[in-house]
């Protein structure tokens, strides 16, 4: 795949990006040289680069687009720009990727943030390549049984939090769905998030799922015993 890029633009993708990881996906699409997409499935967010321009006076330029552009807007901005050029824009891109991605006092749940960041210790992955690479097919299985494991318990109990059980339910068929183009790292995360909403509308059941992740999981999945 990565033979297929210029080396310019990959040199510039590695060193701009590679503090991001987590934050995005690459697609390569026929006709296309290079996508990032936010990872975000709720996200429109993306930066593109689309193809070469003819030389101009021994000048190589390259078709960008990206979206967003700025802070004001989410329209889609789209330049012609050198492989310098190119640096600045994807950097500004990032800068307000990674800005969107940061709590917001309207738009975020206050209470689930909480735990969300109580439980970042216990979800600490160990992997030198858990921003790049997949868990094997065998760690994938046992992630999926977890999970399904934890949608019954939540099911079964008798919690009249009808709302949020709905979204407890939906991040795990989404954790499920995704599991195998998810990094190590992106799955991790996602678990984290169902553990805190859990931790929300009960202690004790957040409690449950938070024991079951490190007893049967944590030893195999994360610390790579």
């Amino acid at each position: 795949m990565k033979k297929k890029i210029p080396l310019g633009i990959r040199k510039i993708l590695d060193e701009v990006s590679s503090k991001a990881k987590e934050l995005i996906s690459i697609e390569l699409n026929k006709g296309i040289i290079i996508t990032l997409k936010d990872r975000d499935l709720e996200s429109d967010y993306f930066f593109c680069i689309l193809g070469i321009n003819p030389h101009n006076a021994g000048k190589i330029t390259y078709q960008i687009e990206y979206k967003p552009y700025n802070e004001e807007t989410l329209s889609v901005k789209k330049i012609n720009a050198t492989l310098l050029g190119m640096k600045s824009e994807l950097e500004n891109w990032l800068k307000l990727l990674e800005e969107s991605n940061k709590e917001s006092l309207l738009f975020e749940d206050q209470i689930t943030q909480k735990y969300y960041d109580d439980l970042e210790p216990k979800f600490e992955i160990l992997d030198n390549d858990a921003y790049i690479k997949p868990y094997s097919i065998e760690q994938q299985k046992q992630i999926l049984l977890y999970l399904d494991k934890a949608s019954e318990f939540i099911n079964n109990s008798e919690l009249k939090n009808k709302t949020e059980i709905e979204e407890i339910n939906y991040l795990i068929v989404e954790t499920k769905e995704t599991i195998s183009n998810s990094t190590k790292k992106q799955v991790v995360e996602k678990i984290r998030k169902i553990v805190a909403k859990t931790f929300k509308i009960s202690l004790q059941i957040g409690e449950k799922l938070l024991v079951d992740f490190a007893a049967e999981l944590t030893k195999k999945m994360i610390t790579g015993n």
